[in-house]
């Protein structure tokens, strides 16, 4: 019997004869970067689940084996699963140890996640904003060289769009929103109370600024809400009374607009930007004043700025800001920086076709100290550079479920290390409890949680279960092409790595003989491909190695000398008339001296002795999927070509995980 027949009998208690891979057919909804890399990607995922006869129900379990060429050994395997599953602990019993509603101080200022990002620039074009990193690679002889590469990263499909998004108000009392948990008899959050008239209110201010920068007028439209004088207004059970008594005229005229239960604004044009949204669901509410007003629809809209002061006006009016409280390991999340994280988030929603969820508002008057608000006009100031983000929804995927990447954990054992998070999340993600998550997402990579912190804001479980799929199937929806693989641009912005290939190697190979570590030779071939927009990058660490003489002589300078890749700036090209313009942005960290450097990301893994035999049934996808697109990787050369002569790796062309691939087709 062998060793993967012993495991499942150890397992089970049956003795079962496993039909190994057999092929499953799917058809994919959403198309990945080229017909080529589909393919293979396709493949992959088409077959990864084919692991079980048709007379077993065994899902689909990675086994250990020793001196195979892809297999990992069963110590690596339980190796990595109780490093990985002591590690998250770690995290999730720090995070159950903040008050709710707190975060550890110095992680919740937005700007930690703007390191290199560029600006959008101050004027830009109504149809398409496309956009192009420059790299600095030196060359053996040290001679300075910028290549521009990249020119994927085009802004068109979400720049100007059809409709406005409706964001759900729900008031049932089973319903689970951030700062809230069902059937707690907990108070909620000033957070959670203001969070959903806040985000709104961001989102109109993120859509004013895109149309401003693009020249486009807005207006009200002709769905606004009546106010009503508070001595004679009669509300009705479901109604949410919003008594603003002498508040400006202008802050009443822009609330009955926001709080329509239709867009009660838009552009000029009639289109609105990616942020644009507008309330529905259980909520109806009622803006009361001390005495009556008037509308009229030709008003004006406040502009960005004109907006912010009203923000402001309205957060002072219920005290909507910084808490005092916390200690020195910890401080309560603001609630204007949490209905701006959500609104950033937006165009992730959109893009992914989820309905952001809010619970009802209940706001109390309360004045504070006007000056606490200050961090609003430093967020407005800097919206260039969080809107570059915020707009590109694949982009903003890479940075989302980089969370996960562990810079050593090599392409074959990421089933164990994926699994060994689940094992810890998962009671918290059955719990619907994204506070708690978003948490242990900040604690590990706070530059990466902070956009999930958005994410989870916008109150739609289904995320949650996105999570768990992802980490069962390195997908996070069925018959949608992954949002997770890394893009070396935008790991370059926010300072967080998403790949190996973000990495630099002090590695050199001087020598004509000899070996040389796998993951060093595809970040030299990567240099060379960075104009390559058409393949998906490998994100996990390849593992093995190959021999100097095996590798593409005109590669062996730059593997003498190491591997540097350091990114320059940003250009943006923007068409005026037949001619392009070219815009170089710079970094935030360069035109603001405002970043925050000491925020680093947690990858340590913790140490575990002897670890015994693991007995979780862990996935096959995830180690294999990865395994076979490192050999796609693998395949091409510095120049593109592929070369199928895979048998620097023996028995490989044989290995069952390649049985029904089509990567060496």
């Amino acid at each position: 019997m062998d060793l993967r027949r012993c495991q499942i009998w150890a397992r089970t208690g049956k003795h079962i004869i496993q039909a190994d891979y057999v092929k499953i057919k799917c058809v994919r909804t959403e198309s990945g970067p080229s017909d080529a890399d589909q393919s293979v990607e396709s493949s992959v995922s088409n077959d990864v689940s084919g692991g079980t006869s048709s007379s077993s129900s065994i899902p689909d379990e990675l086994f250990g084996a020793d001196d195979d060429p892809l297999i990992p050994k069963s110590a690596d395997i339980d190796r990595i699963f109780h490093q990985g599953r002591e590690t998250w602990k770690q995290f999730v019993k720090s995070a159950e140890a903040l008050p709710p509603n707190s975060f550890p101080p110095g992680l919740m200022e937005p700007s930690i996640m703007l390191k290199d990002v560029p600006a959008l620039p101050e004027k830009i074009p109504t149809k398409a904003l496309i956009g192009q990193p420059v790299w600095h690679i030196p060359s053996p002889e040290q001679e300075r060289e910028e290549h521009p590469r990249n020119e994927n990263n085009s802004l068109d499909t979400i720049s100007r769009i059809q409709n406005s998004i409706e964001c759900r108000f729900s008031s049932l009392p089973g319903s689970s929103h951030f700062g809230s948990t069902p059937h707690s008899d907990s108070c909620p959050s000033a957070t959670s109370r203001s969070l959903s008239i806040l985000t709104l209110l961001w989102l109109y201010i993120l859509s004013v600024r895109l149309l401003e920068l693009q020249g486009e007028k807005i207006q009200y439209s002709q769905y606004s809400l009546p106010p009503k004088p508070a001595k004679t207004c009669n509300a009705q059970q479901d109604d949410i009374i919003l008594n603003l008594q002498a508040a400006s005229h202008e802050l009443v005229r822009w609330l009955c607009a926001i709080l329509a239960p239709k867009p009660g604004w838009l552009a000029a044009s009639g289109r609105f930007p990616p942020w644009a949204a507008f309330c529905s669901g259980d909520a109806r509410f009622i803006i009361s004043t001390d005495q009556p007003i008037a509308l009229a629809l030709n008003e004006q809209p406040p502009s960005s700025a004109q907006a912010v002061e009203l923000l402001i006006e309205i957060c002072s009016l219920y005290g909507l800001g910084p808490d005092n409280g916390g200690d020195q390991m910890s401080k309560p999340l603001s609630p204007p920086t949490a209905a701006f994280l959500a609104a950033l988030a937006l165009p992730f929603y959109r893009h992914v076709n989820l309905q952001p969820q809010f619970s009802i508002p209940k706001l109390r008057r309360r004045r504070i100290d006007i000056a606490t608000l200050q961090p609003i006009r430093q967020y407005v100031s800097d919206l260039r550079y969080y809107m570059t983000l915020s707009m590109h929804p694949r982009s903003l995927g890479s940075v989302l479920w980089s969370i996960f990447w562990q810079p050593d954990i090599e392409c074959n054992v990421v089933s164990p290390w994926l699994s060994s998070i689940l094992s810890v999340i998962k009671p918290i993600i059955d719990s619907r409890n994204p506070e708690t998550l978003a948490k242990v997402f900040v604690l590990r990579r706070p530059r990466v949680a902070l956009w999930w912190l958005g994410i989870f804001l916008l109150g739609n479980p289904t995320i949650l279960d996105w999570i768990a799929r992802y980490l069962e199937t390195l997908e996070e929806r069925w018959g949608f092409a992954s949002m997770a693989p890394p893009d070396i641009a935008v790991a370059a912005w926010t300072g967080s790595p998403q790949s190996f290939l973000d990495e630099e190697s002090l590695c050199v190979y001087p020598e004509t003989t000899g070996m040389v570590i796998k993951s060093d030779l595809l970040r030299h071939r990567y240099n060379f491909r960075l104009q390559d927009s058409t393949s998906i990058p490998l994100s996990w660490r390849p593992f093995g190695d190959v021999a100097k003489a095996a590798i593409e002589p005109y590669l062996w300078p730059w593997l003498e000398q190491g591997h540097i890749r350091e990114y320059v700036h940003w250009i943006w090209w923007i068409k005026k008339g037949k001619r392009l313009i070219r815009d170089v942005q710079v970094w935030f960290r360069q035109e603001t001296d405002r970043f925050t450097e000491d925020v680093p990301d947690r990858l340590e893994l913790t140490f575990v002795g002897r670890p015994t035999r693991c007995g979780d049934v862990i996935k096959l996808a995830p180690s294999r999927q990865s395994t076979l697109r490192m050999i796609h990787y693998y395949l091409s050369d510095a120049n593109g070509d592929t070369d199928r002569d895979i048998t620097t790796m023996p028995g490989v062309k044989t290995h069952p995980w390649l049985k029904y691939w089509r990567g060496l087709e």
